[in-house]
């Protein structure tokens, strides 16, 4: 038995997640691509439910409890939310049992077969899942028969054969983040990062794999859309600066009057650069500084950035605003190490920075072979996996066979003080950018 397309419901969910301040800071981009590629197959039926914005359990049982009926769920997943899609599974599963389950996203990506097995639902797609997601509601049209198993997501060459996101499923207004207190809409203009860091849990989703980026014409096309009422971008690429075309992008931004931020790399902060990014409307910018010594970033594969520290006052002389974030419990830490190193930090012309733990991301090298950098992870609980958690809390899952996860603690409420004392804000009193 088969069924017309426009009759079949599909219901795309970003769970819940109490560990954070607010976990409804922007919309959930990736769902947002789903649901509008559904939309150009014909799939007319299908709605976003963001179980977010939850202050309590009990608000979060009450959302699980009225999830909606539907012939299927994509359900997006994190580390800090896995707790809670396991419920919505069960919940599902017990009162529409027929109904297809599959669950995306970076932890079901960086440990497939665990998330398939552990959280009972019936399909996992790894990495990007637009296309894959629609082939299998396409499959389960057919017969309404559930396979099971895990599926590696299809990926795009040309970015510009995706339709936009379907942000009118959703209002935009209705989540926290801010630039210079306006609302934010956010956009990638690529997928992929180049680089293999061995911390970043980005990796399972295209780190270290051929960069893909859309073309200048289709990011003006989508900005233009949503110009009429949106004013203030944010580039959620993981390195939005390292486009071969950048400067003729920024030239092209410049004309729609735009205000935006965006993450970058410190090496690609060259004067030409951030003076195209001030004229464009840029007004912040994340650098990941991570640390000051050179020995631990060349076991983190940043070992060439220190060369590039002149660009920090080359971006501020240009206007912008920089917010750095650094990790604490990297191999050559001590305690001395830590003071002499946030000591010099502090004398950089950052305005904002966070500071976190190194935590073991399933997917990344550090969770797949801790003891090739001298660490044991000592808490293997990923739900616990926050790096700026409720009052700044953080995890420490690690341990090195030179400190204890105490000891890293211990630093980064030593690095926080350095730095704030010397008048750099935390990012979360940032007036700028939320």
């Amino acid at each position: 038995m088969s069924i017309q397309k426009h009759a079949i419901s599909i219901v795309l969910i970003n769970p819940p997640s109490l560990c954070v301040d607010d976990d409804r800071v922007e919309p959930p981009l990736g769902l947002l691509y789903i649901a509008a590629a559904l939309l150009s197959k014909g799939y007319e039926n299908t709605s976003l439910f963001d179980m977010t914005g939850c202050k309590t359990e009990s608000e979060i049982a009450m959302k699980v409890r009225n999830s909606p009926d539907s012939h299927g769920y994509g359900i997006r997943c994190f580390c800090t939310n896995y707790q809670y899609v396991r419920r919505i599974i069960s919940k599902i599963q017990s009162t529409n049992p027929d109904a297809l389950t599959v669950l995306g996203g970076p932890n079901p990506t960086g440990i497939p077969q665990f998330t398939l097995e552990d959280s009972n639902t019936d399909i996992v797609i790894t990495g990007e899942g637009e296309d894959s997601f629609v082939e299998c509601i396409d499959r389960y049209c057919l017969s309404f028969i559930k396979s099971k198993g895990i599926i590696e997501g299809k990926t795009r060459l040309d970015l510009d054969a995706y339709p936009f996101p379907a942000r009118h499923l959703l209002s935009i207004d209705s989540y926290s983040r801010r630039l210079m207190g306006y609302p934010v809409i956010s956009l990638i203009s690529s997928r992929g990062c180049k680089y293999k860091c061995i911390h970043c849990n980005s990796v399972v989703m295209g780190g270290g794999s051929k960069v893909r980026y859309r073309s200048t014409r289709n990011i003006m096309d989508e900005i233009e859309s949503l110009r009429d009422k949106y004013q203030y971008f944010r580039f959620n690429d993981d390195h939005f600066t390292g486009n071969g075309n950048l400067h003729q992008l920024l030239t092209q931004i410049k004309s729609l009057n735009i205000i935006f931020r965006a993450f970058a790399r410190i090496e690609d902060l060259a004067e030409k650069t951030c003076k195209l990014l001030k004229e464009a409307g840029c007004v912040h910018l994340t650098i990941g500084l991570e640390s000051m010594n050179r020995d631990n970033l060349k076991v983190l594969g940043k070992t060439t950035q220190l060369d590039s520290i002149r660009n920090i006052a080359i971006a501020k002389s240009c206007g912008l605003i920089l917010r750095a974030s650094f990790m604490v419990g990297l191999p050559y830490d001590t305690e001395s190490t830590v003071m002499q190193y946030f000591q010099t930090a502090s004398r950089l012309a950052i305005d904002e920075f966070a500071v976190y733990p190194l935590i073991p991301y399933p997917g990344s090298k550090i969770w797949s072979s801790p003891e090739k950098y001298g660490y044991e992870i000592t808490d293997k609980d990923f739900t616990r996996y926050v790096q700026m958690g409720q009052t700044r809390r953080s995890c420490y899952a690690l341990k090195h066979k030179n400190f204890t996860s105490r000891e890293v603690e211990k630093w980064k409420d030593t690095a926080e003080s350095i730095l704030e004392a010397s008048g750099i804000k935390h990012m979360q009193v940032s007036t700028v950018a939320t």
